[in-house]
């Protein structure tokens, strides 16, 4: 018998949470302006996104 297995709603909130935290230790680390700060900021936009699309429909 194949299992059927159900999609797992993403807990966004705490994912928005633990990316904030990660881009703020980068910009304490590397700087506002480190490749590595902007992509993170560009990742957590994309969970801001996500989070208030998903509230608005």
């Amino acid at each position: 018998m194949e299992q059927v297995i159900e999609p797992v709603e993403m807990d966004l909130p705490a994912l928005i949470k633990r990316k904030k935290q990660e881009m703020i230790q980068l910009g304490l680390a590397l700087g506002l302006a480190n490749p590595k700060t902007v992509e993170c900021s560009q990742q957590l936009d994309n969970l801001l996104n996500q989070f208030y699309f998903r509230e608005l429909y």
